[in-house]
C-alpha cells in the first residue's frame, strides 16, 4: 500500500497517497494521479513564481511552464527523494531562465496578503499592510541566490535539506546563503528584520 501524505494545516491528518508515490503512478501513466499533484502543486507552484518575478500574469505561464517541465520529467524523478524540493527545483530553474530572459538582476517581491485576523483595527490592518510591503521591497532587494533560499525557507517552510535539493546546493549553502539573506534584510530594514 503506498504511503499517505500528511496535511500539515490539518493536523497531520492523512490525505491520500503521498506526492512520491502519485509520482511513481504518473510516470507509469496513471493522469489522475499527476492530476492530483497538479492540484497539490499549482498554488505552491504559482505563489513562488509570483514571489521571484513580482508579476502575476508572468507568474501564471512560469508556474504552467513547471507543471509542464514535471510531467515531461518524471521518468527522472527519484521517488526516494522529497517530490516538493524537486519540483521546487525546476520552479527555481524556470524562474532563472525567465529572470535572465529579461535581462532584470532583481524583481519586485509581491507578498501575498494574509487573511485579516477578525476584530483587528483599520489601523492595525493598515500598518501590518504596510510592513508587509516594507518587507517585500527589502527582499526584492536580495540578489537572487539569497531571494530563492528565503522564499523556499521562509514562505514554502522548507527545511534547508529540502531547499538545498531544490537549488542543486549542499545543505551548509544553504543556511549559509539564510543567514546572508537574513544580515542584508536586517540592514536594508534598519535591524527590524522579520
Amino acid at each position: 500500500m503506498a504511503p499517505e501524505a500528511k496535511n500539515p494545516s490539518a493536523g497531520g491528518e492523512a490525505v491520500g497517497p503521498s506526492d512520491e508515490s502519485l509520482a511513481s503512478r504518473s510516470r507509469h501513466g496513471d493522469v489522475a494521479a499527476f492530476e492530483v499533484l497538479v492540484r497539490r502543486y499549482q498554488g505552491r507552484v504559482y505563489s513562488y513564481a509570483l514571489r521571484m518575478t513580482g508579476d502575476a500574469h508572468e507568474a501564471e505561464d512560469l508556474a504552467q511552464e513547471t507543471l509542464l517541465r514535471v510531467y515531461r520529467s518524471l521518468g527522472r524523478f527519484d521517488t526516494r527523494q522529497p517530490f516538493a524540493a524537486w519540483v521546487f527545483g525546476i520552479a527555481a530553474h524556470v524562474c532563472r531562465d525567465w529572470l535572465r530572459w529579461r535581462g532584470r538582476r532583481r524583481e519586485q517581491v509581491v507578498e501575498t496578503v494574509d487573511a485579516v485576523q477578525q476584530g483587528a483595527s483599520p489601523a492595525a490592518e493598515a500598518a501590518a499592510a504596510e510592513e508587509r510591503e516594507r518587507v517585500a521591497k527589502a527582499v526584492q532587494r536580495l540578489p537572487r541566490k539569497y531571494r530563492e533560499v528565503i522564499v523556499l525557507h521562509y514562505v514554502e517552510e522548507m527545511g534547508y535539506e529540502q531547499v538545498a535539493a531544490a537549488l542543486g546546493i549542499r545543505p551548509d549553502a544553504a543556511r549559509r546563503r539564510a543567514l546572508r539573506a537574513r544580515t542584508m534584510l536586517e540592514r536594508y530594514l534598519g535591524g527590524n528584520a522579520p
